[in-house]
């Protein structure tokens, strides 16, 4: 029996980057057109991708390595090119963030904001691809071997994403847009992981062979009924908006789509490259386990309640001036 290699912070990277990238997508789509949901998608982003690269740094064990991506490249792994994404599409998104919000405060414009959306977009394109593709050309390891991979993970943050706002933003018709587009990811996601589990692919007999035990089937039954929650959820979000079920959707989707990297990345890996046994694996309950997980998501609470009463205090100043 071998220990894990990617701890739960590499969970907590994968589920926070990806809401960050298709946060930096929808605003590009929204940018000129909903200000608003534009500005609210952005706070969303920043405080994701602020989260997330703390915990990837936690996860590499030697975090001093860092610089050697940038001092002896190797383009052809991904891992240079996640190095070289990662700090780029911060900057772009942070810089985004400051002028819709000066536009806002101060009516002030500029004209590379449109310029910032689209390198916006483009990094997050590559950060999407890059956080899929790392982890999907890993042939040791056929369950996560599959064009399949990056397509779920991409699915699931979306309406993560879409849920969050759909929690963050006043009943209306900008809510029915969204939870429209939450039950569509939702739908996508659903066929998704059909073909990818039915597929004659190494990956999807792999995915085949593993629900044959006990606990890759809890897991499952897990991402069944989170997604029936968040379905359901979604389509009263969409009958009746209001307050009353935008939390209760808000945590299944963020349920959902963090119980599906847990289960790919951590207990994916407890399943040896070269044996037929399993590698157990149990929890820590201190900064490689439960820790992680708690403290990360208490970091983005923390960052959005402060960046957001920042921008309340510089909003309340200017009308009083």
């Amino acid at each position: 029996p071998q220990d894990v290699t990617w701890l739960p912070w590499a969970v907590q990277y994968f589920f926070f980057i990806g809401i960050a990238a298709c946060s930096a997508l929808l605003a590009c789509g929204l940018h000129g057109r909903q200000p608003e949901l534009e500005r609210l998608t952005l706070l969303i982003g920043l405080t994701c991708v602020i989260t997330a690269p703390l915990a990837l740094t936690a996860d590499l064990h030697q975090t001093a390595r860092v610089w050697h991506f940038y001092a002896w490249p190797t383009p052809w792994s991904w891992m240079p090119w996640g190095a070289l994404f990662l700090p780029l599409f911060t900057g772009f998104l942070g810089l985004w963030f400051v002028a819709v919000w000066v536009q806002k405060i101060y009516s002030k414009t500029f004209t590379l904001t449109r310029w910032l959306t689209f390198a916006c977009a483009l990094t997050a394109i590559g950060l999407l691809v890059y956080t899929g593709r790392e982890v999907s050309v890993v042939r040791a390891r056929p369950l996560w071997f599959s064009l399949w991979f990056p397509q779920a993970m991409f699915l699931s943050a979306f309406q993560s994403l879409l849920a969050l706002l759909i929690a963050a933003s006043p009943a209306g018709r900008v809510s029915h847009m969204l939870a429209r587009g939450l039950l569509a990811t939702l739908g996508l996601l659903a066929i998704v992981i059909i073909l990818w589990v039915s597929g004659d692919t190494l990956s999807g007999a792999a995915l085949r062979d593993w629900l044959r035990w006990p606990q890759a089937q809890n897991l499952a039954l897990g991402w069944v009924l989170l997604w029936l929650l968040t379905g359901g959820a979604g389509l009263l979000a969409l009958k009746r908006p209001g307050r009353r079920y935008a939390f209760v959707l808000a945590l299944c989707s963020m349920a959902l789509s963090w119980l599906m990297r847990w289960s790919l990345l951590i207990e994916g890996q407890t399943i040896p490259k070269f044996n037929a046994l399993f590698n157990p694996y149990s929890l820590a309950m201190g900064t490689d386990g439960l820790l992680a997980i708690v403290g990360t998501f208490g970091l983005w609470i923390a960052l959005a309640i402060v960046v957001r009463e920042i921008l309340n205090v510089l909003c309340r100043r200017n009308h009083h001036a």
